[in-house]
């Protein structure tokens, strides 16, 4: 594999690094925050969703223009906004300051979804494409999970009071989204941009002396609108399929360490580091052995049968420990208690990763619109998916405390299994299979 492709897949993982770091550290630190700031329980919601906000108003201003101008032109912009965003985090004085700060931060983090992607799958050979995909955003984004929640526990250990632990632990976000902006900066454009909408790019010379051979070129004469609406379908299943893999899985990322953690008796913490290292990892590393192998319909599909029987199990056990043989005093004050907290946080842990075999490492890497839509409307096509799975996720995320007040845990629990089996059925049906496959030209063969 040319040192290109993953000299991209590392510059391109430390902004989805970035992005997983600044998601996850809401989650660890919004109690925190309340003991600087006074807000309702929809204020919490707006503020935990303030980057999904920002990032569905961006994707698509960036989308449009990266088609237009190229990827190369604007990378490095995305992660030099991340950085002021979360920079602002740890300065702001009120809940207002607080919140438009998130909002900045998700601007570059809307932007950093329609372009690394787009970017790594369009210097990625068909052989290899599922794997290093995987690589750059579900294990990178997992790691900034883990690395946010070292950085908070390094900051309760110093005793530090809690206005300034979380004014520490979000604002921290920025150092990774800087230490790649000159990197960026300096990458070249994409072999699939240039091969199909650019070939008379100035970085043609370059890439083809270090590649050793030229680039295959064959510029895309279809209409920008053309293609868009050739594509709608992909684009529209995309969407849908990432809205609903977001509508649980980002809820259970940003409330899963307080409100799961809580209702299982352990520290957020702890909860962090178990599902990561016993279920997140795991996952990861199986999906990226098998993708390129048995496919990524397969791996979809069984990972949301995982995921649909283990939180219907874990529904089931809040609704009434009897079914698992428990005793109902395992249930106390809407908290599970002994055996079954341990049995519950398994249940938990198995649908963790059963997603990290599949969903999460495939649909949450932003895989399937790139994959799908042609060069020259990529960008664009994977901008709709970003702006309707953050808008979407955004309003959900902003109900959740609501929700979970009016409902309960076990209800909402119960409802995320049955949106895994609906998102198993829209794979099976329409979506096609693109292991091994080219986007559109072997990006590496020889000769023209």
């Amino acid at each position: 594999m040319p040192s290109l492709s993953w000299r991209n897949v590392i510059v391109s993982g430390m902004g989805v690094l970035t992005d997983g770091y600044n998601l996850y550290s809401i989650a660890l630190t919004s109690f925190f925050i309340s003991s600087s700031f006074s807000f309702s329980k929809v204020e919490l919601g707006l503020l935990v969703a303030g980057s999904y906000y920002g990032a569905a108003l961006a994707a698509l201003v960036f989308g449009l223009f990266a088609d237009r101008l190229g990827r190369k032109s604007l990378y490095g912009l995305d992660v030099a906004i991340m950085a002021v965003g979360a920079g602002l985090q740890g300065l702001s004085q009120s809940y207002l300051e607080l919140f438009l700060a998130r909002l900045i931060l998700g601007v570059g983090i809307g932007a950093d979804y329609v372009l690394s992607p787009v970017i790594v799958a369009e210097n990625a050979e068909g052989k290899n494409r599922g794997k290093m995909m995987v690589i750059t955003f579900a294990v990178m984004w997992g790691l900034g999970a883990v690395i946010a929640a070292f950085v908070e526990q390094v900051t309760l250990a110093l005793g530090l009071p809690n206005s300034l632990v979380w004014r520490i632990v979000l604002s921290a976000g920025a150092l990774p989204a800087l230490s790649v902006f000159y990197l960026r900066r300096r990458i070249y454009e994409t072999l699939l941009f240039i091969s199909r909408v650019r070939p008379e790019h100035r970085d043609v010379e370059k890439i083809e002396r270090e590649l050793g051979r030229p680039i295959p070129k064959k510029r895309d004469e279809v209409s920008f609108l053309k293609r868009l609406t050739s594509s709608a379908l992909f684009i529209v299943a995309a969407s849908i399929l990432w809205l609903l893999y977001d509508m649980y899985s980002s809820t259970f990322a940003i409330y899963g360490p307080i409100t799961i953690a809580s209702n299982l008796g352990i520290s957020p913490i702890m909860f962090t580091y178990v599902a990561q290292f016993l279920a997140g990892i795991p996952g990861q590393l199986i999906c990226i052995s098998l993708i390129d192998r048995v496919g990524r319909k397969p791996l979809i599909i069984l990972g949301y049968a995982g995921v649909a029987v283990w939180l219907m199990a874990y529904s089931l056990l809040l609704v009434d420990p009897r079914v698992f043989g428990l005793s109902a005093t395992s249930l106390s004050s809407s908290s599970l208690v002994g055996e079954a907290a341990l049995l519950g946080f398994t249940f938990y842990l198995l649908n963790y990763l059963f997603s990290a075999i599949g969903p999460a490492s495939i649909i949450g890497s932003a895989m399937i619109a790139p994959e799908l839509t042609p060069t020259k409307v990529r960008a664009t096509g994977q901008a709709i998916t970003v702006s309707v799975d953050r808008l979407a996720t955004a309003l959900n995320i902003t109900a959740f405390p609501l929700l979970l007040s009016h409902y309960g845990l076990a209800a909402l629990v119960g409802f995320y299994a049955m949106i895994a089996l609906v998102s198993s059925l829209i794979t099976l049906l329409v979506i096609p299979e693109t292991k091994g496959k080219e986007l559109e030209i072997p990006l590496f063969q020889k000769g023209s």
